[in-house]
């Protein structure tokens, strides 16, 4: 007997009525067809599925096994059917999206008024947060789908990289030096620093350096919050590793200045990730796409000084 979708949803239903007779009733049919289902079950695994006992029936552990993968199985065929009959539908819904502090800077205004031009009856729950923190949350399948700089490798991701940024050593004149050419990680000053975030992708890079280059960091502040990190180095606390992005309007109006690092060139890499089994509703579809064009539109434009992964 073909095992199919009407066997798995019969099997359900008897193992969580623990009951032949309350599974009949719950489906509509004659308790003597369950029982023929269960014995053609039975008979094509070669195998016992469930002990009928006084109080009603319970499951052996291939029976338990066959009820595990039955709910699997129908869930995943219910999202494939909800997930394609919406595509008929005007894309409708809440999207949470991550975005990184520099992203936050760049895109979050180009990014609603999309949603709010053209697509109405979405709402766009936007979230500002470090890489790492919104790597974890589409994991927990609390945000549908983010911007992180240097996600982890994890399988369960579905990953699309869209640019590459050079990382300078950012501060004021006075502290690195008015020369607009690059300079040499061993040569950057060793304090004070302003460690750019307590956790995350560009403090793992940086520390990465520093130990292999035995550069010790010196007194540092640790700071999570760009507001701070450009009021700091403004104010000649410090200078610290970022992208120019990252503090692009003070840089346009001269109260900070920027020189590449080399020897090694440090660079960190923006990717969009999700869940890979996500069901991609037509609401996640769309704002999965206006979310790359308008990363990339800020590339080309060259108003994010990065380039296209």
């Amino acid at each position: 007997m073909p095992l199919g979708l009407k066997q798995l949803r019969y099997f359900i239903a008897i193992a969580e009525s623990r009951a032949l007779s309350h599974a009949a009733r719950t489906l509509n049919v004659a308790q003597s067809a369950l029982s023929h289902h269960v014995a053609q079950l039975e008979a094509e695994f070669a195998v016992r599925l469930i002990e009928r006992r006084a109080r009603g029936i319970v499951l052996t552990a291939a029976g338990q096994r066959l009820y595990e993968h039955a709910l699997s199985i129908t869930s995943a065929v219910k999202k494939t059917e909800d997930d394609v009959r919406t595509f008929a539908e005007t894309p409708s819904g809440v999207i949470a999206v991550g975005l990184p502090h520099t992203a936050i800077e760049l895109i979050a205004l180009p990014l609603m008024q999309a949603v709010r031009r053209n697509w109405p009856r979405i709402t766009l729950s936007l979230s500002e947060g470090l890489s790492v923190n919104l790597a974890a949350r589409v994991l927990s399948g609390e945000m549908d789908l983010a911007l992180a700089f240097n996600p982890t490798d994890d399988s369960r991701f579905a990953r699309r990289p869209l640019l590459v940024e050079d990382m300078y050593l950012i501060g004021r004149p006075d502290l690195i030096g008015a020369s607009p050419k690059p300079i040499e990680f061993a040569k950057m000053p060793k304090r004070p620093i302003l460690a750019p975030f307590p956790s995350g992708s560009l403090r793992s890079l940086v520390n990465d350096h520093l130990l292999r280059n035995q550069i010790g960091a010196g007194d540092t502040l640790e700071i999570d919050s760009l507001v701070a990190m450009r009021q700091a180095l403004e104010h000649g606390l410090g200078c610290s590793i970022l992208s120019r992005a990252t503090v692009l309007s003070s840089l346009k109006e001269g109260r900070l200045h920027s020189r590449r690092i080399v020897e090694p060139e440090l660079s960190r890499s923006l990717e969009q990730i999700s869940l890979r089994d996500r069901p991609r509703t037509s609401a996640f579809v769309e704002i999965e796409r206006v979310l790359t064009e308008t990363v990339l539109a800020e590339v080309e434009s060259k108003r994010w000084p990065a380039r296209k992964a």
